[in-house]
């Protein structure tokens, strides 16, 4: 993804994972997109940049476009995106998303918003 659009992307999201987050963390200290992804935990925040290497592969082969993940993630549909890409990619969803059902991070709710800001996580 290009600057622009994951800046986007990750604004986005952070506005839709605010309130989810702010309910399972009461007293979280940083409201900015960098506090949020970074207080994640590490495995976590791990596994959220493998996916997101992931989806940026995809884009670089031309077998996914940012305008698809911009069009999925704003109607609800980036998790089915995502578990098409293949069983690793499925596999880290999974995974993430047990681990936020089970209390890391801002909640399974917020999962797919979360996900689509991954674009702006690469270093």
């Amino acid at each position: 993804m290009k600057r622009p659009t994951r800046s986007f992307v990750i604004a986005m999201s952070l506005i839709a994972v605010a309130p989810a987050w702010a309910q399972s963390t009461e007293g979280h200290p940083s409201d900015d997109a960098a506090g949020i992804l970074n207080s994640l935990p590490p495995d976590l925040h791990k596994k959220l940049q493998q996916l997101s290497q992931l989806i940026d592969q995809n884009i670089k082969a031309d077998t996914l476009t940012e305008e698809q993940v911009k069009r999925e993630l704003m109607l609800g549909r980036l998790e089915q995106t995502i578990r098409s890409l293949g069983p690793e990619a499925n596999q880290l969803f999974e995974e993430i998303k047990t681990d936020m059902k089970n209390g890391k991070g801002p909640g399974e709710d917020a999962l797919a918003p979360l996900l689509g800001g991954l674009g702006g996580m690469e270093k």
